[in-house]
């Protein structure tokens, strides 16, 4: 009885080799140009650096659509936190009081004087200029 059991499942391997396929041992040829995986950077990623006093962080359109230089007056921040702060302060959304466009964006101070915003924040000024 042992017997056609074994010979039933050796058949059925058989079988099974032979209609997997059915084709010769070729390989596919690849339908594109080979995967590249890119190398990550050997320089690290940290934190932005603090840009000092004089440091010209880049330009911002103000609330007229002119743009306006973020600069970098007195104290120590980064050029990021400078540019997200006047990008928020001429957002026409932002509530701004009085003739100067009094407003606090993230604890920065802001108001307006002719084409000069300011932003203060303890002892660090940064201003955009027009």
């Amino acid at each position: 009885m042992v017997v056609p059991r074994v010979l039933a499942l050796v058949t059925l391997v058989a079988l099974a080799g032979c209609s997997a396929g059915g084709h010769s041992a070729k390989r596919q040829q690849p339908s594109g140009p080979p995967l590249v995986i890119p190398k990550p950077s050997r320089t690290p990623t940290g934190p932005p650096r603090p840009a000092r006093a004089g440091t010209v962080c880049g330009r911002v359109s103000a609330l007229g659509g002119y743009p306006a230089r973020v600069v970098v007056v007195k104290g120590r921040t980064t050029c990021v936190t400078a540019l997200r702060v006047f990008t928020e302060y001429y957002d026409p959304t932002t509530p701004a009081e009085g003739s100067a466009g009094l407003a606090v964006i993230d604890h920065w101070t802001c108001s307006t004087r002719l084409k000069v915003a300011t932003c203060t924040l303890r002892t660090t000024t940064i201003q955009a200029r027009g």
